[in-house]
């Protein structure tokens, strides 16, 4: 399995055409047209006949994301929200002028922690489970992240690919995420994907929120986890993965995050992997006379949803233009023929 799965990531950089027979069962492969036949914790069952089924299950091909139903126990996911309790502090952003460092913003209103890879029993078997659903190997992901949203908490819209050299330092960047639901609210918290059309199935059912019906959405159900891949078979960002948690209205959502690279993640003094992979920036449309992009990722914060979660930075105003006018598409606030960089020197401030 393991050298099937190292057959992929070198696919995802060489390109798709290069993908070998061997690699093509692995779950979340495009042509491969049938769910997983992987069934999870063997100390689910119920017997209560009411009960959600188990089992995995495509929600959608382009972009890749799969739904596991009751893949944790109630067992483990109350370990995990009870370990996680008392270390929990506001959640933060990785910071646009430091990759390596995170900002507070609005952007991201919950709560989080970080858990060390491996730091119990019960974790080290929830990542053992989560590497054989995705087929990709545990060394690969970062430690779990716990988060817990109430009172309209949520995280906008945004892409877990990385838009900076930098960040893909250790490991590469990140090829898939899997996220757990340890705790459902009452109302509320769905993971929305904006750039996937809501199925029919989603637009007759009652029960989601406003901000769901903005696309294809999971609801959160304890113990089910949502896998989705930030990138395609040919190593690049996958625009279908823009995804957000939707504000939680009533009661409290408790989730945790696997976060997978390309290659081994560095974690606890490992020597960090180096993988020769170019950032995906992509090209910007033809720039209006005197409009520019102050900053090589623009275009990327702006598909993330950056120019109206974070508008002081990326927009401005017409006396203090932002960096990313041109993605942005406000050019209107840039007089013809000046940077940003020269009205902030002083000729038109």
């Amino acid at each position: 399995m393991r050298a099937a799965v190292l057959l992929l990531m070198a696919a995802s950089l060489a390109g798709a055409e290069a993908l070998p027979r061997v690699a093509r069962d692995l779950i979340g492969y495009s042509e491969r047209k049938e769910a997983s036949t992987f069934q999870g914790a063997t100390d689910v069952q119920s017997s209560d006949p009411s009960s959600r089924p188990r089992g995995a299950k495509v929600l959608s091909w382009d972009p890749r994301i799969f739904l596991f139903q009751r893949l944790l126990t109630e067992e483990e996911c109350d370990h995990m929200v009870s370990k996680a309790g008392p270390r929990l502090s506001r959640s933060g952003v990785v910071d646009v002028d430091q990759p390596n460092h995170e900002t507070v913003s609005n952007i991201r209103t919950s709560y989080g922690m970080f858990f060390e890879r491996g730091e119990d029993a019960v974790i080290r078997g929830v990542e053992q489970r989560l590497s054989e659903w995705s087929l990709i190997p545990e060394g690969h992901g970062e430690g779990l992240q716990v988060l817990r949203y109430e009172d309209g908490e949520e995280y906008q819209p945004h892409f877990d690919y990385f838009f900076d050299t930098l960040s893909v330092s250790n490991g590469g960047n990140r090829l898939a995420t899997i996220l757990i639901y340890l705790a459902e609210p009452e109302f509320g918290g769905e993971t929305v994907f904006p750039n996937v059309p809501v199925p029919p199935s989603q637009t007759l059912a009652a029960g989601y929120s406003e901000c769901a019906m903005k696309g294809l959405a999971v609801r959160p159900r304890k113990g089910d986890a949502v896998l989705f891949f930030s990138l395609r078979t040919e190593g690049t960002l996958d625009k279908g993965s823009l995804h957000g948690s939707c504000p939680t209205l009533k009661g409290t959502k408790y989730a945790a995050t696997k976060w997978y690279h390309v290659a081994h993640y560095a974690l606890g003094g490992e020597r960090a992997v180096t993988v020769k992979h170019q950032v995906f920036v992509p090209p910007p449309p033809p720039a209006p006379p005197g409009c520019k992009d102050e900053k090589a990722a623009c275009q990327g914060w702006a598909e993330g949803g950056e120019c109206s979660s974070n508008p002081g930075f990326m927009v401005g105003t017409p006396d203090q233009p932002g960096e990313c006018l041109l993605s942005c598409g406000r050019c209107d606030l840039m007089p013809q023929g000046a940077s940003l960089r020269s009205r902030r020197a002083g000729g038109l401030a």
